[in-house]
């Protein structure tokens, strides 16, 4: 095992009124969230590029995360990568361990073409109406209960470093279900 020593950590702040980024530098890290380390120890195990990890807000707000999404988007212009890792295709653990019914798998089916069709939406404007609105899609909740946003939010803010581009789409299976992934170029 390699070790490896972390001299400063880079912060983001994102202004108040979510126009703009700023890096900073702390010494406070409280180490990785598994929505981090897991997808990224996937993408590059050799683990040589800079990751900088944002958490989503406690508000569950999702005009927020969108704006924040938007202030980041400068950052792309520099090469910089903006990865929401989430779940956003279902993050209900005990249907998914229960390998539920057909009708949970219909219903993932009608919520996974609901959040196709809004992070496909090319318009920016449109596009945050649209993901404003997330908890009015069909099966919002069953799909992500109360209090478990938090794996669907990191797809909001991707969606907001968008811009005017259509996101693409593919999907993997896992336990039965399609399990999409959305990415902007």
């Amino acid at each position: 095992m390699r070790e490896v020593s972390v001299i400063c950590i880079v912060v983001v702040r994102i202004c108040p009124d979510y126009t703009k980024v700023e890096l900073i530098t702390s010494s406070y890290f409280t180490g990785w969230d598994h929505g981090v380390f897991v997808p990224m120890t996937l993408i590059n195990p050799s683990a040589n590029v800079p990751i900088i990890q944002l958490s989503v807000l406690s508000s569950e707000d999702p005009s927020k995360h969108y704006l924040m999404g938007r202030a980041l988007r400068q950052l792309r212009s520099q090469n910089i990568a903006i990865i929401g890792s989430g779940f956003a295709s279902c993050h209900n653990i005990r249907h998914l361990l229960s390998r539920s019914s057909e009708d949970f798998v219909t219903r993932n089916v009608e919520w996974s073409r609901a959040v196709t069709q809004a992070v496909k939406t090319k318009d920016d404007a449109m596009r945050k109406q649209e993901m404003e609105a997330w908890r009015e899609w069909p099966n919002s909740y069953l799909m992500h209960p109360r209090g478990g946003a938090e794996h669907f939010l990191p797809l909001i803010v991707a969606a907001g470093a968008g811009g005017d581009e259509s996101a693409k789409e593919y999907a993997d299976e896992f336990m039965g279900l399609q399990m999409w992934s959305y990415y902007w170029e």
